[in-house]
């Protein structure tokens, strides 16, 4: 059986998450943007809807993930908030330039954090030497790593995944995420993987009536209720 992880950016996305039976929420917002940390507001009416656990999304702005010591700051203050609203997780990743982990950042967001469940997430797919980071997530008391293996889509990338799943052992989760549906889950479940995290989005129009402005037609994205009931059938038979 395979866990089931949905991305919600939005209340109605949990609600969803909810009946199709799934497992956990990673929360964030914007995540045309590729998701950014969810507002006070957002994180507190979701842990108060929610019966799932939630991770909590930890990033500042779009773009890389490379953080000064401004950014790491309110980094760390989105940890205390996320915290006190009682999500069970956080969601986050830290590189250098060099596409290194970034170590020291990691280190003072894991103490911030303590007792949270941590999950390293996409940023891990650029780090030059990720066999070697695994060895010290272990070591750190990471619980999982959200990962496609490959530039965009974790079903390319299964070869890659499953080696990376074979050399932790299970002492981490390798957990599978970057274009997964109701086609292609069954990949992970044929491999034993432990979860999978997808966000099932479908877009629906918003926007003033009658508005010419682009920025006001921008589409809301919900998760898709008969998608996940399907993916979380051929996960959970």
């Amino acid at each position: 059986m395979l866990k089931v992880e949905v991305c919600a950016t939005s209340l109605q996305s949990i609600r969803h998450a909810q009946e199709a039976g799934a497992d956990r929420i990673e929360l964030c917002s914007e995540l045309t943007h590729g998701g950014i940390t969810p507002s006070y507001g957002f994180i507190k009416e979701a842990v108060r809807l929610s019966s799932l656990p939630i991770q909590c999304l930890i990033r500042p702005r779009s773009g890389n993930f490379i953080y000064n010591e401004d950014e790491f700051q309110i980094i760390l203050e989105n940890i205390r908030m996320a915290k006190q609203l009682g999500v069970a997780g956080i969601v986050l990743g830290f590189l250098t330039p060099k596409n290194d982990v970034h170590w020291e950042q990691l280190h003072q967001a894991l103490a911030f954090a303590k007792p949270l469940e941590i999950t390293f997430h996409r940023a891990f797919d650029l780090v030059r030497t990720p066999e070697e980071a695994l060895g010290k997530f272990i070591e750190l008391g990471i619980n999982r790593v959200l990962c496609t293996g490959h530039p965009t889509q974790a079903v390319e990338g299964i070869e890659t995944l499953k080696r990376w799943k074979s050399v932790t052992l299970g002492q981490i989760e390798i957990q599978p995420g970057g274009g997964i549906n109701d086609h292609n889950c069954h990949w992970f479940v044929t491999h034993r993987f432990e979860s999978v995290h997808l966000s099932a989005q479908i877009k629906t129009k918003q926007g003033a009536p009658d508005s010419n402005e682009a920025i006001w037609e921008q589409p809301k994205e919900i998760a898709d209720l008969e998608l996940l009931k399907k993916v979380v059938a051929i996960c959970k038979p």
